[in-house]
């Protein structure tokens, strides 16, 4: 018997897991804010670090040569730079450039300019040497490395007092892209947006409004520049979507992503809609599973 691909598109229709860049953005993100439902205070705040902005460039001294850290932050009597990052790669050469930023920048911000480099920090859910700065493990549980780093005596303080504590349970924080992200990571941030088009009430949805919902909390803390660069990214990854997967299911006219009059509303059809946009977003997992499909052959 051949099982063919109604036996496999159950596997289809659940959604990827989540990308460990979007972990490591959201556990890091949550470290800014309270729960008071789920008592829990972020490091950040504890410590008056309550205005914060993500991949929003900043001066260096001397050179004025503009750096991007992924985010900054400014408190009453300090300011700190996190640098997220999934790989194996040392952050130590980034990080020490840091430590060379011209606080004055902050003004473009709203922020006053401090007489101390900021303390350098970096993100990450396993274990890595990335030289003498503070390091944070933010996958389920709080890990905190080589604190000595932190010059401000209150963000030291609240960061040990974090060590050991969970991070599961929090409210999750549903953006879904940053804009440092590329390629099928842009593919996967997209996939509850563009099934909201089919939802039978939905009028389509321009590529600056995907990313508006996709950054959700963070769009107001990204530069123009950055929005930018993230809708022009988002226009090129829809393309082959609308030309390919789902093309007669999907259009894009007037500057809109709009739902066609092919598509009904039905569970077959949603699931059908689920399918290819796991085939857009998961190449190498549809691939495996056509290659199951073909192979896995059973005599009766």
């Amino acid at each position: 018997m051949l099982e063919g691909p109604l036996s496999i598109s159950m596997e289809l229709r659940s959604l990827p897991e989540t990308d460990n860049r979007i972990i490591l953005w959201r556990n890091t993100i949550q470290l800014f804010h309270r729960y008071k439902k789920n008592k829990f205070n972020g490091p950040f705040f504890d410590a008056g670090y309550t205005t914060y902005r993500v991949e929003s460039p900043l001066s260096e001294k001397n050179t004025g040569t503009e750096l991007h850290p992924d985010i900054f932050a400014c408190g009453p009597n300090g300011w700190l730079v996190i640098e997220l990052s999934c790989n194996d790669k040392s952050k130590c050469h980034q990080l020490d450039k840091y430590r060379n930023l011209d606080s004055r920048s902050l003004a473009l911000y709203g922020c006053e300019p401090y007489d101390n480099p900021p303390d350098t920090i970096s993100s990450r859910l396993s274990m890595n040497n990335d030289g003498n700065h503070c390091e944070m493990i933010v996958k389920e549980t709080f890990h905190l490395n080589k604190d000595e780093y932190i010059q401000n005596d209150n963000l030291r303080e609240a960061l040990i007092q974090m060590r050991g504590k969970s991070l599961r349970g929090l409210p999750e924080i549903p953006f879904s892209l940053v804009p440092e992200m590329k390629h099928y990571e842009i593919r996967r941030g997209l996939i509850d947006i563009v099934m909201q088009l089919f939802d039978g009430s939905s009028e389509g949805k321009t590529p600056y409004q995907m990313c508006e919902d996709a950054l959700e909390r963070l769009f107001p803390l990204v530069t123009t520049t950055a929005k930018k660069s993230l809708v022009e990214k988002i226009k090129s990854e829809m393309e082959p979507l609308v030309k390919k997967e789902l093309n007669g299911y999907l259009i894009y006219q007037d500057g809109k992503y709009i739902a066609t009059d092919k598509y009904k509303q039905s569970p077959q059809s949603r699931n059908r809609i689920a399918s290819k946009l796991q085939e857009w977003a998961n190449p190498s997992q549809r691939r495996l599973l056509d290659f199951h499909a073909a192979t896995d052959v059973t005599e009766d």
